[in-house]
């Protein structure tokens, strides 16, 4: 006699397929996983994925847009916090972004993903990304507009923010701070964020404000 076959019978398949997802990023350091697979994992039929998530891609689409709004809240905690020193807000930022990759690193990959560099299939994504960086948009904005730093323009100086943080993120997830031969720690790397973040914001500021934080 056949067995029977399995069927779908889960309570919450769409979260359970989210955590088991980012289970399987943290452990292969990677994004390898199929639906197949997490379907297995979970015990119920190939087909089941399906119903809450079209492909892989959307589904690490729905991790990618958590870890930016997770990122976003971290900013906005921040501005709340440092709402009269906006440059201490934009060095706190920086530290914010390198402490997430290094906290929520599965996270951290999907948001980064290849796959997902273009965005428009998935406009709640591609909102959640636009609203982190406008963040770090807004406070050099702010403290461009109080004549605290160099006039490089506003989106020069954000994105030349953001690439430095983003770069020491990605050594640090993808294993290459210890392949140089650098402490690749977590609390390493947050206290590299400090010196690169207090560097890069030293190069914009004007002289007067440079050399009082130094």
């Amino acid at each position: 006699m056949k067995k029977p076959t399995k069927g779908y019978h889960h309570g919450d398949l769409r979260n359970a397929l989210l955590e088991a997802a980012i289970r399987h990023i943290a452990a292969a350091r990677e994004v390898s996983f199929t639906l197949r697979e997490l379907a297995g994992a979970l015990g119920v039929s190939s087909a089941a994925p399906f119903r809450h998530f079209p492909s892989k891609r959307a589904l690490l689409a729905a991790i990618a847009q958590a870890g930016f709004r997770q990122l976003g809240e971290a900013f906005d905690a921040i501005d709340t916090e440092f709402s009269n020193d906006p440059v201490e807000c934009f060095r706190r930022k920086g530290v914010a972004y390198v402490r997430f990759a290094a906290s929520h690193q599965p996270y951290f990959l999907a948001m980064y993903h290849p796959d997902l560099s273009d965005k428009s299939d998935f406009p709640e994504l591609k909102a959640a990304c636009d609203q982190a960086f406008a963040s770090m948009r807004a406070t050099v904005r702010s403290c461009q507009e109080r004549q605290l730093l160099h006039d490089f323009g506003v989106e020069k100086i954000t994105l030349a923010a953001w690439s430095a943080v983003h770069g020491l993120a990605a050594l640090l997830i993808d294993g290459q701070l210890a392949e140089l031969g650098i402490d690749a720690t977590e609390q390493a790397a947050i206290e590299a964020a400090e010196t690169v973040t207090m560097i890069a914001g030293t190069g914009f500021l004007k002289p007067a404000r440079a050399s009082s934080k130094k």
